[in-house]
C-alpha cells in the first residue's frame, strides 16, 4: 500500500462566476440585490473555509474489484473538503429564516469546494511529476457510469475519517462541501471524461455541470 499524503491550509481562489453558476445565473446575470449580498459574503466566507485533502497513488491490484476502473493500471485517488464551518453558518441562516443568505453562502461553499479540488489537483500533479508520470483530468464517483457506491472503497483508501469527513450509508459525504475524485496515471493517462454523463439525469445542459469553456 502506498503512503497516504495529506495537505491542509493550501490557498484556493473562489471565482465569482462559479458562485453565480451554482446559484443558477450566467456570466454578468446576477441581479443587483443578490450581488449586494454576495459581495458581503465574499468578504466574510473565506474565514469559514478550511481546505484540506488526502490522497494516494494506487496500483490495479488495490482496486481490481472496481467495475469502472478495473482496466486502469494506476490511479491517484483523493478526498478534498472545506470543513464544516461554512455549512454550520448556512444552517444558522436557515434557522433564522434568512433563506437568501443561506442559499448564497451555500453556493459560495460549492464554489469553494470546487476551487479546493482544483488546488488539490495541482498539488497532486506536481507530486506525480516527480515520478515521471502524468495525470488525466479528474473524474468522480456518480459520473460517467462510475457507480456512486464505489465511493466506499475510494473513501477508505484515503482515510477520509482522518480529515473529519464521514460517508453515509447512501454514499454521501459529510460535510457536504467535500469531493472525492480520481485521476489515471501513466505516460499517456486515459481520459475517463470521454463518456462522462451523470448517472442520475444525463442532462447535457444541466446548470450544475462544471464547464471549463462556458
Amino acid at each position: 500500500m502506498t503512503k497516504i499524503r495529506k495537505a491542509t491550509g493550501f490557498e484556493i481562489s473562489v471565482k465569482r462566476d462559479e458562485i453565480a453558476r451554482c446559484l443558477g445565473y450566467g456570466h454578468n446575470q446576477v441581479p443587483e440585490r443578490v450581488a449586494a449580498i454576495l459581495e458581503e459574503i465574499e468578504n466574510t466566507a473565506p474565514k469559514l473555509v478550511e481546505p484540506a485533502c488526502s490522497y494516494r497513488m494506487m496500483t490495479n491490484d488495490e482496486y481490481f474489484h472496481s467495475h469502472y476502473v478495473c482496466h486502469i493500471g494506476a490511479l491517484v485517488v483523493c478526498l478534498v473538503t472545506i470543513g464544516p464551518k461554512l455549512e454550520e453558518v448556512v444552517g444558522k441562516y436557515r434557522d433564522a429564516g434568512d433563506l437568501s443568505r443561506a442559499l448564497i453562502l451555500d453556493s459560495y461553499g460549492s464554489a469553494a469546494a470546487e476551487a479546493a479540488a482544483e488546488a488539490a489537483d495541482g498539488l497532486i500533479r506536481v507530486k506525480v511529476a516527480e515520478s515521471g508520470l502524468k495525470c488525466s483530468p479528474r473524474f468522480s464517483p456518480g459520473y460517467g457510469g462510475w457507480n456512486v457506491a464505489e465511493q466506499k472503497w475510494l473513501f477508505a483508501s484515503v482515510d477520509g475519517d482522518a480529515l473529519g469527513v464521514r460517508l453515509t450509508e447512501g454514499c454521501m459525504l459529510v460535510p457536504r462541501k467535500s469531493i472525492t475524485f480520481a485521476m489515471t496515471l501513466g505516460d499517456q493517462p486515459v481520459d475517463m471524461r470521454d463518456t462522462e454523463v451523470c448517472e442520475y439525469c444525463g442532462m447535457v445542459k444541466c446548470r450544475f455541470r462544471h464547464q471549463e469553456n462556458p
